[in-house]
């Protein structure tokens, strides 16, 4: 920062008509403010809290009387502001580098400063990690990684800057060859190898690069497009491969943008089908390549697929295990609802049943409109928000399919709430209450005891404010006073298949299943938003229902008495409501004790 200061000795009072003798010259770069800067503002937007003193007379006079009950959470948790949920944000994907924008790896350009580059990819080097020693793939093995291994690569480019008019005129090259290392970790490598691939990437870089950890599913677009729209995860160990009962092996295909398209391996099954994508079926050992594009896929999502497919089937890459060349390798096209025989022998469904959620017959919601989005509903850090997931591949010139992974909802703190908008239908899928195992086991050997919903009062006020939230959220978004579209609750672990269908590939959660069985629900539940809100909003019970423990949910446990009827309570209390809470607070609670009201 340059800096400049004039006759620093002088004194200058701090309120004067004229300008200080001496003042401070700095500059600012967009998003990287610092906090001197950003409290000139008084409406900077920040995600914290405005600290005060505790001797803040102004934290004192909301201060509750010593008379008066203090406040409940049931009270004071609101519903989360839609305005704010309604504004998309507009952040574009962008990797930064060594305080180097890069965009999605290829290009950037910032309409404020009027300049940007080019990325340019000089060399690329990708090493595969296994029992402490590391080994250099082939070019053809490019992009070839396994879910249960490490890998380390090595990436050479270098800035070309643009005209500031964004021409896409290059200038003249002056920039310097730079290096960075991506550490991909596979979902199931053990933590030895997560450490070994840290270590070797220091043993490594010589230049100083910086590293970028990479978790498998959760991929970059400035890593994706190093492999050039053939990037895929196989299942299991490059250098131990379990045999298999079927030489079939089935992917799911991903990615809007040519050079980030991927795939994914998984298990041969027509229930891992999607009508609003497209799979890859190959058979090694005959050599066949059986590309299957689903109902709902577009035209453009269909070139992508093939075009992706051919350039897999060009390379021929040792980890798919083909019989032959490139050449020998018989490649079919195929639609949803038009198989070719072999595409059910493959998938061992030779009744062609489809046990999936297939869009045959769901003409009505056939195109997509929108992507996907995902609120995250909670109040861990105090008032109840909504925080949105963003896809990392995200594009305002492109509508994903599958923009989020079970993933994405799984690894939330629990238990969790989330508010998901498919354009077509809202649903709140809710999390469970993460035991540890001996906790669970003693619950399941006690699994004759009654089951009911959660008790936590949090969790069900953050519930009832969910639900209020996915209410006022629709209304807002269509300005309607009505509700036109299913709005439904999932549970984790008994999701139904509709919802499973959402996501590109989807494992039940043994212990999530479990939990939510033990609370009363059932597979493939789905209840009504507005039925279940009401149930919780409820205002008056019996007074054998409040004396009852565990109490009704949604009832506030510190005013169980409000929710009395005026006869019953003039009949339990011998006085009015209003003679009641005129009393004192401690008071009241003598009072409420021996009547089991407390």
């Amino acid at each position: 920062m340059l800096q400049m200061f004039v006759n620093k000795n002088e004194q200058t009072s701090q309120i004067d008509t004229k300008r200080p003798a001496w003042c401070i010259f700095g500059k600012q770069n967009q998003n990287v403010e610092t906090l001197l800067f950003k409290g000139k503002f008084y409406d900077w937007p920040s995600n914290f809290q405005e600290i005060k003193s505790v001797l803040d007379v102004g934290t004192n006079l909301n201060k509750p009387s010593s008379t008066q009950r203090p406040p409940s959470i049931v009270e004071t948790l609101k519903p989360a502001d839609v305005y704010k949920m309604l504004v998309k944000q507009n952040n574009p994907v962008n990797m930064i580098l060594e305080q180097i924008n890069t965009g999605r790896g290829r290009y950037w350009y910032d309409s404020i400063e009027m300049r940007g580059h080019h990325v340019q990819t000089i060399g690329l080097n990708v090493w595969h990690l296994s029992e402490n020693e590391r080994h250099e793939l082939s070019k053809t093995s490019y992009g070839q990684f396994y879910s249960d291994d490490v890998y380390i690569v090595r990436w050479k480019y270098k800035l070309i800057p643009i005209g500031n008019d964004n021409t896409l005129e290059r200038k003249t090259d002056i920039s310097r060859d730079r290096i960075a290392y991506w550490i991909w970790q596979g979902i199931n490598a053990s933590p030895n190898e997560k450490g070994l691939s840290a270590l070797m990437a220091i043993l490594l870089n010589e230049e100083k690069g910086p590293h970028i950890h990479v978790i498998q599913e959760h991929e970059e677009a400035a890593f994706l497009q190093l492999f050039d729209g053939t990037f895929t995860i196989h299942m299991g160990k490059r250098n131990q491969l379990k045999p298999k009962k079927t030489p079939w092996r089935l992917y799911v295909f991903l990615g809007e943008i040519d050079v980030e398209t991927h795939w994914w391996e998984l298990n041969v099954n027509s229930a891992n089908l999607r009508s609003r994508t497209s799979f890859l079926l190959i058979n090694n050992i005959e050599n066949l390549m059986l590309l299957w594009h689903g109902y709902g896929t577009t035209d453009e999502q269909q070139i992508l697929a093939s075009k992706s497919a051919m350039k897999l089937r060009e390379r021929c890459s040792e980890e798919f295990h083909f019989d032959g060349q490139t050449e020998d390798i018989e490649f079919f096209e195929m639609e949803e609802g038009d198989e070719i025989e072999l595409f059910w022998d493959g998938i061992n469904e030779r009744n062609h049943e489809r046990r999936y959620y297939s869009l045959l017959n769901v003409r009505s919601n056939l195109k997509l409109s929108s992507t996907m989005r995902i609120f995250h509903l909670s109040s861990l850090h105090g008032p109840f928000v909504a925080q949105e997931l963003l896809y990392p591949l995200r594009s305002p010139d492109h509508i994903s399919s599958f923009p989020f992974t079970q993933s994405d909802l799984y690894e939330l703190h629990q238990p969790a709430l989330c508010l998901i908008d498919t354009d077509t239908e809202l649903y709140i899928w809710q999390g469970w209450h993460d035991q540890s195992d001996d906790e669970l086991g003693l619950q399941l050997a006690n699994a004759n005891l009654l089951a009911r919903g959660p008790r936590d009062i949090r969790f069900t006020t953050e519930r009832r404010c969910g639900f209020r939230t996915a209410i006022d959220y629709y209304k807002t978004k269509t300005g309607s006073s009505t509700i036109d579209i299913p709005m439904s609750i999932v549970y984790a672990g008994l999701e139904p298949i509709d919802f499973v269908n959402l996501f590109p590939k989807w494992s039940v959660n043994i212990k999530a299943r479990q939990q939510n069985q033990l609370e009363g629900k059932s597979v493939n539940q789905k209840d009504s938003i507005i039925d279940v809100l009401n149930e919780l909003c409820r205002e008056q019970y019996s007074i054998e229902e409040l004396r009852a423990r565990p109490l009704p949910e949604g009832v506030d446990p510190s005013k169980i008495e409000s929710y009395l009827s005026n006869a019953d309570f003039q009949k339990e209390f011998r006085m009015t409501k209003d003679e009641f809470y005129a009393l004192p607070y401690w008071k009241q609670t003598n009072i409420k004790k021996p009547l089991g009201f407390f």
